[in-house]
C-alpha cells in the first residue's frame, strides 16, 4: 500500500521515478562527442510522478481524501514521507503538483496524479 503522509493513496496505476543527474556538460570547440568534459558538479535529484485512484462508496471519504492531500501542499511543505508499492524504503518529499479528476458518472472514484520531489526541505 503506497502511503504520502500517512495518507493511504489507494490503488496506483503507475509509479515513475526519474533519478537524475544534474550533470555539467562542456563540448569542446572542433572535437567529437567523446572529448566533452562532464563533470558531476550539481548533485542528484528524483522526481517521482504517481497515477492513481482512490475509491470510495461515500463521497465524504474522496473529498476527505483530495482536502487531506491539499492540506500538505499548503504553501508552507516541511516534508512528508512517502512509501512506495514496488521500493518501499521511505523517501522524503515535497508535493510539485496535484492534479485529480472526478467524472459525475464514475462518482465512486478520484483520478489523480501527484509529483513528488525527493530532498531535505529547508
Amino acid at each position: 500500500m503506497a502511503t504520502l503522509g500517512g495518507i493511504d493513496l489507494g490503488i496506483l496505476d503507475s509509479e515513475d521515478q526519474t533519478k537524475d543527474s544534474n550533470l555539467f556538460n562542456q563540448p569542446l570547440p572542433y572535437s567529437d562527442s567523446d572529448d566533452s568534459l562532464l563533470m558531476d558538479l550539481f548533485g542528484t535529484g528524483r522526481s517521482i510522478v504517481l497515477s492513481g485512484v482512490k475509491k470510495s462508496t461515500s463521497r465524504s471519504d474522496l473529498q476527505t481524501f483530495v482536502a487531506d492531500i491539499e492540506s500538505i501542499q499548503n504553501g508552507q511543505q516541511t516534508g512528508s514521507t512517502y512509501i512506495g508499492e514496488l521500493i518501499t524504503a521511505s523517501k522524503t518529499v515535497l508535493i510539485q503538483s496535484f492534479n485529480w479528476r472526478w467524472v459525475a458518472g464514475d462518482v465512486q472514484r478520484v483520478h489523480y496524479t501527484i509529483t513528488l520531489l525527493e530532498g531535505q526541505p529547508i
